[in-house]
């Protein structure tokens, strides 16, 4: 409280007390007491006068005072039950956040992935950070996201499919096979025009790595079988395919050659390009139709296939091709 406020109450509580004891005084002379009693009187009067103002000042600053502190208080309490409920809400994100990442470590442990590669993964994407050039950062987000999705539909054992030709499932595949490789080459999609010597696959920089896997394949023991589907009866003895066909036995797979014309049996749906790794998953490509003056084929899509049923099929499918195809001498 200001000091002028405080010299202006006490100044009021004397008046106060002056005027009634003036008053009680005045009234005793009137009513002919004696001046002893008179002047007892007044100050009996004063001094009430002055005790009730002092117990009413008292009790309304007692009253202010309470409501102070209950105001006080619940303020309080709405402060400290806000940052108790901060807190517990930041305790249980991070211990969700901790029970999260401890169940997504015991997948990883669980799983049959190395849980160091997917450790690195993890650290590795750590390093790209807002700070980055947009173009990186937003880069690194959708490469991010295109292999979560990439995982998730081939751990569901569903088709992955790749717009265009791809080229690191393909070489991805042939570095990790453990058993077998079983493929067919169509001369409309593995050659570049009508001979084998055109611009192919087989003389292009993916049908050199391609080969280069496949000849580390037959060295850890991957048996290896290739059937080239020709669509043109002469094809069978053109010299740049018994060439590539010389070439690809030299190091280690088997090749035959297959004329569909010379077994009329055979389904033209079972003629198109396809191959099998380890009978488990197969890797289909699905070329667009030629136009004039084209010599490399294009591809629309490629696909990787997991159905078992389809595995099974394919399978079934690469044994009658197999059967049914001529030896290269």
């Amino acid at each position: 409280m200001r000091p002028v406020d405080v010299r202006g109450r006490i100044i009021r509580k004397v008046v106060l007390t002056l005027l009634t004891g003036g008053l009680a005084y005045f009234i005793g002379n009137l009513a002919d007491q004696p001046e002893i009693y008179a002047i007892l009187l007044s100050a009996f009067v004063a001094g009430v006068t002055l005790m009730v103002d002092f117990l009413t000042e008292f009790d309304n600053r007692l009253s202010a005072v309470e409501e102070g502190l209950s105001e006080h208080a619940s303020r309080t309490e709405a402060f400290v039950q806000d940052k108790f409920l901060t807190i517990e809400k930041l305790v249980e994100e991070k211990f969700s956040k901790i029970n999260e990442a401890t169940e997504l470590f015991g997948l990883v442990e669980a799983s049959a992935v190395r849980t160091d590669l997917v450790t690195q993964l993890v650290r590795h994407s750590t390093r790209i950070d807002p700070t980055c050039p947009p173009i990186v950062y937003e880069f690194a987000q959708s490469e991010i996201g295109r292999i979560s999705a990439f995982l998730r539909e081939l751990g569901a054992g569903s088709d992955v499919t790749y717009d265009g030709e791809d080229r690191d499932w393909l070489l991805g595949l042939a570095r990790n096979a453990r058993v077998t490789i079983d493929a067919t080459s169509l001369t409309t999609v593995d050659a570049g025009g009508a001979r084998f010597t055109d611009d192919g696959l087989w003389v292009s920089d993916l049908g050199q790595r391609y080969l280069e896997a496949q000849r580390d394949a037959v060295r850890r023991g991957v048996r290896i079988r290739r059937v080239f589907i020709v669509d043109q009866p002469d094809l069978a003895k053109d010299s740049g395919l018994l060439a590539e066909c010389s070439r690809q036995k030299e190091i280690g797979i088997d090749v035959r050659i297959l004329d569909p014309s010379s077994n009329p049996r055979l389904r033209k749906s079972s003629l198109f390009d396809f191959v099998l790794f380890d009978k488990e998953i197969s890797y289909e490509t699905t070329p667009a139709s030629r136009m004039e003056g084209d010599h490399k084929p294009t591809i629309v899509n490629t696909r990787l296939v997991r159905r078992e049923s389809r595995v099974r099929d394919l399978i079934r499918q690469f044994e009658d091709l197999w059967n049914s195809s001529a030896e290269v001498t």
